[in-house]
């Protein structure tokens, strides 16, 4: 059922937008190469190498000022080699299809339906994907706000229910930005999860900045299969400095984790989080690969043992350096320390619009993996065209 209501809204906004006045294009072509080791004993550590290719292409018609259709394809991530050399490779998907409109009955208050990007406020840390809603904006004096509910499954289509809705705050004072959100996630029969969060960003001059956030989540498991309750949180602070083409960013973040199994646990996760925030490339996803990850969630390696990070994003000019101390925080756990991570690394605008990437990455296990685990490595590319 969703995926058919996605696909007749599709063709809605397409036959909506033929009679448009004006219509704009935006997208990007990127090519990438990644190769890496994973870590392990060196007996079991292996070598894998990857090539793959994406374009997405978003179009807008825009019919008034009250009005215009939004609809975003994307072609890939195909790997080189694949289904008979790529040859009539068929991997497109649909990634917006969505009206906008205001209606004039009511000047301040602005609707976004159907398929469409959300990403949260906290550094990804609940949720960073497309998915079938409807989001209002209205217009307030004074301060923004966004409020929405988003149908993640639906039973006429899986075996679940389940539902996120979202409200949005922000509000901007000079040199000083504060944000404050609420997230209602919940699969029928199943659980709800409630998420509060709030944060800052001050410029203190043109050169020097900090900000940080704190995310708060409550779990609770159905009364009629169980009583098992989880609570913790996700607090993130950094301090940035730019001088020239010079720039320094220091990051940590922390996640709680005690007795992560048990029907009490204290423990954070988000719902479809993108953990970016430590700018580390192997660890995390990064910037030049993400396709592959040891922690794709700020809570956790593995099971949600909890997460403690220091990290520091140096660049000038082209080049680049990352560095970061990564620890479990559980209790349960005698050594904490999973490693350190160190990247070097350029970025290049190689002509107008098109820039070039490359990273050479290695993960130095700590005593939390044991003795014999050899050190993970990552050498990877990128190559993208905006237009």
């Amino acid at each position: 059922m969703k995926k058919v209501l996605i696909l007749l809204l599709t063709v809605a906004v397409l036959f909506t937008a033929a009679y448009g006045t004006d219509f704009s294009w935006k997208g990007e072509i990127r090519a990438r190469t990644s190769n890496d080791t994973n870590i392990a004993p060196e007996d079991f550590q292996n070598a894998e190498s990857i090539m793959d290719t994406r374009v997405r292409l978003y179009t807008t018609a825009t019919m008034s000022e009250n009005l215009k259709a939004v609809v975003g394809l994307e072609i890939g991530d195909f790997e080189w080699g694949n289904d008979d050399h790529n040859a009539d490779y068929e991997n497109v998907e649909v990634k917006n299809a969505y009206l906008e409109f205001t209606p004039e009955m009511m000047e301040m208050l602005t609707f976004r339906v159907g398929l469409q990007t959300y990403v949260d406020q906290f550094g990804s840390a609940v949720f960073d994907e497309d998915a079938a809603g409807i989001m209002m904006m209205p217009e307030f004096e004074g301060f923004n706000m966004n409020a929405g509910l988003f149908v993640l499954e639906d039973d006429d289509v899986e075996t679940d229910s389940h539902t996120f809705g979202i409200i949005d705050m922000t509000k901007d004072m000079d040199a000083l930005s504060l944000k404050g959100s609420l997230y209602y996630d919940t699969v029928r029969d199943e659980y709800s999860r409630i998420y509060f969060g709030a944060g800052a960003d001050y410029d203190m001059n043109d050169s020097l900045g900090m900000g940080g956030h704190f995310l708060y989540m409550s779990w609770k498991q159905d009364s009629d299969i169980g009583d098992a309750e989880a609570k913790g949180y996700f607090a993130y602070l950094y301090g940035e400095y730019t001088m020239d083409k010079f720039n320094a960013k220091v990051n940590f973040g922390y996640t709680p984790s005690e007795d992560a199994i048990s029907d009490d646990a204290t423990a954070f996760a988000g719902i479809e989080p993108y953990p970016y925030l430590y700018g580390l490339e192997y660890f995390f996803p990064g910037d030049v690969y993400d396709g592959k990850s040891q922690q794709w969630d700020y809570g956790g390696y593995g099971l949600p043992t909890g997460s403690m990070v220091v990290s520091a994003n140096l660049s000038y000019d082209f080049l680049f350096a990352n560095i970061g101390l990564i620890n479990t925080t559980a209790e349960e756990i005698d050594d904490n320390a999973l490693g350190t991570e160190i990247d070097l690394g350029i970025d290049y605008e190689l002509t107008e619009g098109l820039n070039f990437k490359a990273v050479y990455a290695i993960f130095m296990p700590g005593d939390s993996f044991g003795d014999d685990y050899e050190n993970g490595t990552e050498l990877s590319t990128q190559l993208k065209y905006k237009f």
